[in-house]
């Protein structure tokens, strides 16, 4: 078997209950064990729920293959990696949903777990399945597998759905019923969906046939106050992000049009100093890591970094511990800084200029000239950097060749800029990914490319970026499409994910798993087109499925802001001192 320490637990930090009288908790994040563990959400509930005395957290994975055949061929149940208890006997299934392409794995994992799939055929001797995360902000094409989303920031409220389910002198159903009560839980069950002749979404209404009210996410306000894991766990094999992490803050400023991570964790909060050089003193106290990875959107927003890195080091000083960050905005970087961050270790600098011309970069609201592009990458090179990373979207709205040729332009003279530095020769790799439209964005009315569409446009960009210049890697155009799909689907596909999975599909995310020819037999075995969902433009009054959940940020900025990105209008970023944006959030307690 592959890896068998996935499924073994006993990690350093993993903590182990006496379950008795407690409410049993099964954390899952449906991808390998590598995958799961690099999720941060994933190890902040796990802290949160173990921190009550009278919760016992325990974590499943996606099995990989080989054990799945194991389970299957043994007819053994899935089980936790702390007890080794049977998923199915817990009270709760708790699901981490980041990324739409995990939809397949939460069908399989509820198969193998013994759960029936459909929440409508679960009775009391079933957990109640309830999930949360970013893929969860269009819950619709999975709204039939769950009992409940939680929207948002999820510490706080699965502490409460956590009270009503520990009250046993109810039935499952008046639970479910009592936890659609808690601010940011939804129950896909109260939404009534009218749909039109050819199935699309033409109303929701809720139980009495009123206009339904979308459930607002959660927030947490107070990040210092809120639980964050200092004695995090240590895998037993090399996973992905194989570091400890520190939460500087979340939320975003900047409003770039196709992300809707910015747009889900607005308003943009911060941990004080304070707090975050204690937190790093214990995590690395108690895990011996070597890396501390700062973790937010973009961590050089935080707004005291600078103090941050250089307390990290002054802290570490002698210890050996490197201080990475992710993706960087190229506006934001700063030579101190990378002398800072290069005091221990160089690991791979990441950049994201995410298009290549000016006038993109406008219609994305990017707010980056190309000479601040060259400038940071120049800063980098005489600080020493010879490994760079640079992120790039090609497929966006508006795109055109011309501005492909124009980013194989900025990626050559990038390449220049390294003549006549001292040292190695600078690799520059560039990933480029599909452009996936996401609800609760500007872009939420856009079409994406076909697959037809984005060969042709690599294929330029092969053109403009000679091999001698760059590394170019791209992302499955077809798994982009599949995704784009999920993204802004409805209920229909709840039962081209139920053919699929009788089909075998699963782990999307992996190539050697993904299976495009399966997906389109299962579009095609429910008389779906996968093609209405992405490759048209949205009129301005469609209704969204959606819809029943609401980020805050009204529908109206969207769409002003989508036209003036159709214009190459730009907005200057909100956040402390800035203009506000309007965008709905003020005056709804969340942080702004």
């Amino acid at each position: 078997m592959e890896r068998p320490a996935r499924y073994l637990g006993q990690e350093l930090n993993s903590v182990h209950k006496d379950p008795a009288g407690k409410l049993r908790f099964a954390l899952s994040f449906p991808d390998t064990y590598e995958v799961g563990m690099s999720h941060l959400g994933l190890r902040i509930l796990y802290h949160a729920l173990n921190e009550q005395e009278g919760i016992v957290c325990e974590r499943v994975f996606s099995p990989w293959l080989d054990m799945e055949a194991l389970l299957r061929s043994e007819h053994l149940p899935l089980f936790t990696l702390e007890s080794g208890a049977p998923v199915r006997s817990f009270d709760v299934l708790g699901i981490s949903l980041p990324y739409e392409m995990l939809y397949s794995n939460v069908l399989n994992l509820l198969e193998l777990a013994g759960i029936p799939l459909a929440n409508d055929d679960r009775d009391d001797g079933d957990p109640i399945v309830i999930a949360g995360g970013p893929a969860c902000f269009n819950p619709e094409p999975i709204a039939g597998f769950v009992d409940v989303f939680v929207l948002g920031e999820a510490e706080e409220a699965v502490l409460e759905i956590c009270q009503v389910v520990g009250d046993r002198s109810s039935s499952r159903r008046d639970r479910i019923a009592r936890i659609g009560r808690i601010p940011g839980c939804y129950l896909p069950s109260e939404v009534q969906v009218g749909t039109t002749a050819a199935g699309a979404v033409a109303h929701l209404r809720d139980g009495a046939g009123a206009a339904w009210t979308p459930v607002l996410k959660r927030v947490v306000a107070d990040l210092d106050r809120a639980p964050f894991p200092t004695r995090q766990i240590v895998p037993s094999i090399p996973i992905v992000h194989d570091r400890a992490q520190l939460e500087t803050h979340r939320g975003c400023m900047w409003g770039c049009r196709f992300c809707q991570a910015g747009m889900l964790y607005r308003a943009q909060r911060e941990r004080s100093l304070s707090t975050l050089l204690a937190q790093a003193q214990e995590v690395i106290r108690h895990t011996g890591y070597e890396e501390l990875g700062l973790a937010s959107l973009d961590s050089v927003d935080y707004s005291r970094i600078q103090e941050l890195v250089d307390g990290l080091n002054l802290r570490f000083a002698g210890k050996h511990v490197a201080i990475g960050l992710p993706s960087l905005r190229m506006d934001s970087f700063s030579i101190d800084l990378a002398n800072a961050l290069q005091r221990v270790k160089k690991t791979q600098l990441t950049l994201a200029p995410e298009a290549g011309s000016q006038r993109l970069r406008d219609v994305i609201n990017k707010n980056l000239t190309a000479q601040q592009c060259l400038d940071t990458v120049k800063a980098a090179l005489d600080a020493g950097w010879r490994d760079l990373k640079l992120y790039f979207m090609i497929g966006l709205p508006t795109e055109t060749d011309a501005d492909l040729v124009e980013m194989g332009q900025l990626i050559r003279e990038m390449k220049r800029l390294a003549k006549g530095c001292s040292g190695r020769p600078l690799s520059l790799t560039c990933a480029v990914s599909p452009f996936v439209a996401k609800p609760h964005t500007p872009f939420q009315w856009a079409r994406q490319c076909t697959v037809e569409e984005l060969c042709h446009k690599i294929d330029v960009l092969k053109t403009a970026v000679p091999r001698h210049a760059a590394t170019l890697k791209w992302r499955q155009f077809e798994l982009a499409q599949l995704e784009g799909v999920f993204s802004r689907g409805d209920r229909r596909l709840g039962r081209v994910l139920r053919t699929a999975h009788r089909m075998g599909c699963k782990f999307e995310g992996w190539t050697e798993c993904f299976d495009h020819g399966l997906w389109m037999k299962a579009f095609e075995a429910e008389g779906i087109d996968p093609a209405t969902f992405v490759h048209r433009e949205r009129d301005e009054h469609e209704a969204f499925p959606w819809e029943v959940v609401s980020t805050g940020v009204s529908r109206s900025f969207l769409w002003a802001d989508y036209v003036r990105s159709l214009a190459g209008e730009t907005v200057p970023g909100c956040g402390a001192g800035k203009t506000c944006a309007a965008c709905g959030l003020k005056g709804r307690g969340m942080g702004c």
